[in-house]
């Protein structure tokens, strides 16, 4: 474990944070803000291990891709007596979005950095270093040095001092992506831009440190991103500040990756750690939140990971409230919970209202590629169990013993969207089994298929979903079901 001054890291995934070369909007939301040219600077203390970094969503524009504004009480937090005294005492950095530091008027620029320092707080700035040439433009990573200069000044203008620049995932939009305007640079060169980003950002905060945000999907794999980090050093002479992985969630074996990463960024004195999220579909705080604590639990708990450094952020629609920290479900209290007692995140698993069939045994007709049925019962909708192969496929799922059932929920997971049919069972501890519900329609992608009787079905052990109609492989990214009570 790193123990270095001003050194962290972590895993985010972070989309449209890249500064639009228009901002005339003010924020929304805010309650009467009021600044001081009088500022009282508690000095960060970055020795910690883990190092704790909070970066919520901000009110920003909607935009295309984004269709939501942020979290709706973000202002609020920097009110002086805030009701997040614990959660705050909790995190060493907050890190802004170089996208509102660039939107934000001036008022609310310097409310939020002086009360964030007098907090003690270390400021960090998310931003693309990489300048577009003949490609780049208008992908992430790409947001160009002159647009974090000037957002690296407003922050000097207001008062702050700007401790981080958590690059935005340069390696992987310049070197993997693909799309249009993919520019599938070297890594050489990638690392040479990034020298020049930085001296840049020096030439306004001398003492600032660089380190990196990358994303673990697609071909962009542990291997990779070990390469990365040799080849940085190669060519400049010396480390990333530290490196934050942006996890696709579906990867099966994501949490291994990133025990893979960081054992090898030791040997460079490159802090790697990890950004909890929920996912971008999810549709209210709690669903969001609990997602996030799974993931918790499956890199702590399940593979004894330490990370070290933890980044609680969201650039998702959810959570809309990051107050009070004494409400469950809010950003804050969900801080609390993973320092109280983080084998308590996540869903509910026991008692009325429970999902029976979180972490349960399954079999299955198929799978490929490692997922394997257990990724349908795991509480994650950013995972999935696929087979492989067109109908007929089937899951089964062993409760563990006899329930009463108050309803089935089913996310799909299909490409492309088309005609189904799927078949739902009910068997009790002896395997004889009744149908239960036959969905026969038209269904796409992340649709939720929901079965829920006028009277709970009782004694039921097991749950067959067999599918006998479909245009697309047989997945489904969650199967729930639900517990009546007695």
């Amino acid at each position: 474990m790193k123990r270095l001054s001003f050194v962290l890291v972590l895993t985010m995934l972070i989309s449209s944070c890249n500064l639009p070369q228009t901002v005339t909007a003010t924020a929304v939301n805010s309650p009467t803000l009021t600044s001081t040219s009088v500022i009282k600077v508690v000095t960060p203390s970055l020795n910690q291990i883990p190092l704790i970094w909070f970066a919520p969503l901000p009110p920003l524009p909607v935009v295309e891709g984004r269709p939501y504004t942020g979290s709706d009480d973000y202002i609020k937090l920097f009110e002086t007596d805030a009701p997040w005294q614990t959660a705050a005492s909790r995190i060493q950095v907050l890190k802004l979005y170089g996208e509102w530091v660039g939107y934000a008027s001036q008022v609310q620029l310097e409310f939020v950095i002086q009360n964030a320092q007098q907090r003690g707080f270390a400021l960090a700035m998310e931003f693309g270093p990489l300048d577009a040439e003949d490609c780049g433009e208008g992908i992430e990573g790409f947001s160009g040095v002159s647009y974090a200069v000037d957002a690296a000044k407003r922050i000097k203008a207001a008062g702050g001092t700007l401790h981080f620049i958590a690059m935005d995932e340069p390696f992987y939009y310049g070197h993997f992506y693909d799309g249009p305007n993919a520019c599938r640079w070297s890594a050489e060169k990638i690392a040479r831009e990034i020298n020049q980003f930085s001296k840049a950002m020096k030439a306004v905060f001398p003492d600032i440190l660089i380190g990196d945000t990358e994303a673990l999907a697609g071909q962009a794999g542990a291997n990779q991103y070990k390469e990365w980090v040799k080849i940085f050093r190669e060519v400049n002479g010396y480390d990333l500040a530290f490196l934050h992985i942006d996890v696709d969630w579906s990867r099966p074996n994501w949490a291994q990756e990133i025990i893979t990463i960081e054992e090898y960024a030791d040997v460079f004195d490159v802090p790697v750690g990890i950004i909890y999220t929920g996912n971008g579909f999810d549709s209210t705080d709690e669903e969001w939140l609990s997602a996030a604590g799974e993931r918790v639990k499956k890199l702590e708990i399940e593979h004894h990971a330490n990370p070290d450094h933890i980044l609680f952020q969201s650039w998702n629609d959810k959570p809309d409230r990051t107050l009070p920290e004494s409400k469950d479900f809010t950003f804050t209290n969900f801080i609390n919970d993973y320092f109280e007692d983080k084998a308590e995140l996540g869903y509910k698993r026991e008692g009325e209202g429970a999902n029976l069939a979180l972490g349960k045994n399954t079999r299955v007709s198929n799978f490929i590629d490692g997922l394997t049925g257990s990724f349908a019962v795991d509480g994650d909708l950013g995972t999935l169990w696929n087979s492989g192969g067109g109908p007929t496929q089937w899951i089964e799922i062993d409760l563990g013993k006899e329930y009463n059932i108050l309803k089935i929920e089913l996310t799909i997971s299909q490409y492309p969207a088309g005609k189904t049919t799927h078949r739902i069972f009910g068997g009790n501890a002896s395997r004889q089994y009744v149908e239960l519900a036959v969905f026969s329609g038209n269904t796409s992608d992340g649709q939720v298929l929901i079965f829920l009787p006028d009277k709970p079905s009782t004694a039921i052990q097991f749950i067959r979903v067999e599918t006998v109609e479909s245009p697309s492989w047989i997945a489904w990214r969650e199967i729930e079901v639900f517990d009546a009570g007695n």
